[in-house]
């Protein structure tokens, strides 16, 4: 299937991108159309898109297969490995619940919690000394970005006991690493104050007050039929089972990776959040809260407490406003969320299917695509300064930068 883009879009685009005349025709075609699109581009082999704003659904749509092998339709209510988007929805809210019940600071030191965070050097058990819970949050502990532990030999203890020996990378504050060592250190922060696995205080303090009866980790059995696969590793399908190596390593579990959920629970989610947490009667946060996590943390900065912000070829599309916060996972998915125009847009795919290398590009020129033309779809069409679109689309509408 080609992608066909109209001369009078092309012009548009061309003449009015970058003015503030007026604004791009990035939807070319229905959004629905636009998807089927991504999906014969082989950018993913099926997805979930789904658009809100306040308590209306927008638009929700599943194109596509499970598989490229077409044996499968993907479908509204299939439940997705949602990889980083867990250090969000999952680890750092965990943070939030702790923090407004006065059982965390924020500048608490990690090690007060973890006293095994030390090594491998006397100098590095001095510099981990220094690590707060802010640093772990904010990817600035100096943690490198990640390491193969799940390549390592012996038990899953053997395997933490790796985690909290990884040297440090730079001074604590000094700089901006995204890391999934630091996540990783940070849900085990967070099991040392509740006594409860990671995966058990999520459910009780978030999931099941929300309704979010679909989303958790190590998925049952019951449920694999719903469960879209994602990579063939080593020539087996990885399905059912949580994609990030590190965290099946260590059992399913852990502050970076391994939830799963749906586009209907990550709803509930969104909207509890636009409403200044609370939804149906149910208050999950404060506001207060709610705006320090998804505030920027320094000038210069897209990073927040745990979130993160609109920034450069952003995945939220170019219209998206700068007081926005969401996030990505690796395996396709993507969530942000937009209090100013009282909006959520939620992308979910398997684009590392059937091999990772497979999503560059076309899954992150495709992602930025949707999530522009969702909002051309709720007719917010003023484009962000600040904000830049992919150079595949540039080219494609003949646009100069």
């Amino acid at each position: 299937m080609k992608i066909f883009f109209s001369l009078a879009g092309a012009i548009t685009l061309a003449g009015l991108l970058f003015t503030g005349c007026a604004q791009p025709a990035l939807k070319y075609k229905p959004l629905g159309e636009m998807m089927e699109d991504a999906v014969a581009d082989s950018a993913w082999p099926g997805g979930v898109l789904m658009i809100g704003q306040g308590d209306r659904i927008v638009f929700f749509k599943a194109v596509g297969f499970h598989t490229y092998e077409k044996k499968l339709i993907t479908r509204e209510d299939d439940i997705f490995d949602m990889a980083s988007v867990s250090k969000v929805i999952g680890t750092t809210s965990a943070v939030m619940k702790l923090l407004e019940a006065g059982r965390l600071s924020l500048d608490d030191a990690a090690v007060d919690y973890l006293p095994e965070l030390k090594g491998p050097t006397p100098v590095q058990t001095a510099l981990k000394k220094t690590v707060t819970v802010r640093h772990l949050l904010t990817h600035t502990a100096g943690f490198e970005p990640f390491r193969l532990f799940y390549e390592m030999e012996g038990s899953e203890a053997t395997r933490w006991d790796s985690v909290f020996q990884s040297e440090l990378q730079t001074k604590p504050g000094d700089n901006t690493v995204y890391s999934d060592i630091g996540m990783m250190v940070m849900g085990k922060i967070v099991e040392r104050i509740t006594g409860m696995p990671l995966d058990a205080y999520i459910k009780k303090e978030i999931f099941t007050p929300l309704g979010m009866g679909d989303s958790g980790y190590n998925p049952p059995a019951f449920l694999l039929p719903r469960i879209v696969p994602t990579e063939i590793i080593n020539g087996q399908l990885v399905h059912g089972y949580v994609h990030d190596e590190n965290t099946h390593s260590l059992g399913g579990v852990a502050g970076h990776a391994g939830l799963f959920s749906t586009a209907s629970d990550l709803s509930r989610f969104c909207r509890m959040m636009l409403k200044g947490g609370e939804l149906d009667g149910v208050r999950i946060f404060k506001p207060e809260t709610i705006e320090q996590f998804t505030t920027p943390v320094s000038p210069g900065s897209s990073r927040c407490l745990g979130w993160d912000s609109p920034d450069g070829e952003s995945s939220g599309g170019i219209y998206i406003p700068s007081s926005a916060f969401g996030h990505t996972g690796f395996t396709g998915t993507s969530l942000w969320i937009d209090p100013e125009n009282d909006v959520y847009v939620i992308l979910l795919t398997n684009a590392v299917h059937p091999h990772r290398a497979g999503k560059i590009p076309k899954y992150f020129d495709w992602r930025q695509l949707l999530h522009s033309a969702a909002y051309e779809e709720l007719g917010l069409t003023r484009k962000n300064p600040d904000l830049h679109l992919k150079q595949r689309w540039m080219d494609k509408f003949g646009i100069k930068g």
